[in-house]
């Protein structure tokens, strides 16, 4: 009976560990496929950089959301770059929901608005943009 309870209860721990560790696998997935989209983007490769960004979402939703802020801003450039302004706006504001100061969203904000005539809005962003301190890169994410 007691060996039966301690088996129980080794079985248990072992389960718990194993599904804490695998939230950190699923965290470092996340990260590898941001980065794999960063790397695409550059290139110019935007649906594997899409591909990849999405990827990243789903795996970081509810653990990782710099990753998530950074991938709704990445998105909102490649949107621009296709011309696709309405739904870059929206990208934008998907970054700044999760973190309003988010520098790199502000800046792309403030540069779309201004690009578009309007310099009202174009201020409010870029001023956001000047007043706050950036280091959203990915501490896995390095410079090439």
């Amino acid at each position: 009976m007691i060996a039966g309870k301690v088996w129980g209860m080794v079985l248990i721990a072992v389960a718990i560990s194993t599904a804490s560790y695998g939230g950190e696998i699923l965290k470092e997935e996340a990260v590898s496929h941001y980065n794999e989209g960063v790397k695409a983007q550059k290139s110019g490769n935007y649906n594997a950089a899409e591909t990849a960004y999405q990827k990243a979402l789903a795996l970081a939703e509810g653990s990782r959301p710099d990753i998530i802020t950074a991938v709704y801003n990445n998105l909102g450039v490649m949107l621009v770059n296709n011309g696709d302004l309405e739904t870059a706006v929206r990208a934008f504001h998907q970054a700044l929901t999760l973190d309003q100061n988010y520098k790199e969203a502000n800046f792309n904000m403030g540069i779309l608005y201004a690009g578009l005539g309007n310099s009202e809005k174009a201020l409010e962003y870029l001023s956001k943009a000047l007043n706050t301190t950036s280091n959203y890169i990915l501490a896995e994410e390095k410079p090439e």
